[in-house]
């Protein structure tokens, strides 16, 4: 099993990128959060890795941390969701806010992917919170079944409300996430709460 893989990033697509390593160019499809923070091309990189094997494909798939593989292979445990799916579900909504969906602090009217309607979204959270998983690899996130045990850092916590606070508001989510980022940038130094976000997001 091809868990990780370093080297050279030599292309970037909308959902693929390009490692080279050792001379070999591993064709890599990756989540919306391993594409906001990739280097330049021609930089290293590492890259958390899943390898699907089917009959007639390998796959490989990518992921910004374990935690985020590991939710990745939750998905795949749902009825009726792919590795194919499952990739594309962390496409569109991160770690976290799998996390919100399955404490069930998200509407599912709020969370918008293509192929992927209200019924399946109530069938992941349905799913998942029966899983006997934890995944904690810095302590900041834990899920266990039955308890519901969610924990995440107030920063994320912040930034995961003010989204869905500005798409109530209107906003399209790549949209509004664009404007979370450049204003967590800004203020990297200063811990904002929700509501300091949400007003400055409404200011610019």
């Amino acid at each position: 099993m091809i868990t990780a893989i370093s080297g050279k990033l030599i292309s970037r697509k909308k959902t693929e990128i390009i490692v080279e390593n050792g001379g070999i160019g591993f064709s890599i499809f990756v989540t919306r959060k391993v594409l906001d923070t990739l280097p330049e091309l021609n930089r290293n990189i590492s890259v958390v890795t899943y390898l699907d094997v089917k009959e007639n494909s390998l796959t490989l798939y990518g992921f910004f941390d374990e935690k985020e593989r590991e939710i990745f292979k939750l998905l795949n445990t749902v009825s009726g969701i792919s590795s194919k799916t499952a990739h594309n579900i962390l496409s569109y909504i991160g770690f976290e806010e799998i996390l919100n969906l399955i404490s069930g602090k998200y509407l599912y009217s709020s969370i918008k992917i293509p192929g992927i309607g209200i019924k399946k979204l109530e069938m992941i959270s349905m799913t998942l919170k029966d899983k006997l998983y934890k995944i904690s690899a810095d302590e900041e996130f834990e899920i266990k079944s039955e308890k519901s045990i969610f924990k995440a850092d107030s920063k994320e916590q912040s930034r995961t409300d003010s989204l869905n606070a500005l798409m109530n508001l209107g906003y399209i989510r790549a949209d509004a996430e664009k404007m979370i980022r450049e204003i967590l940038k800004m203020y990297s130094d200063t811990e904002l709460t929700t509501e300091e976000i949400i007003k400055k997001a409404l200011s610019v």
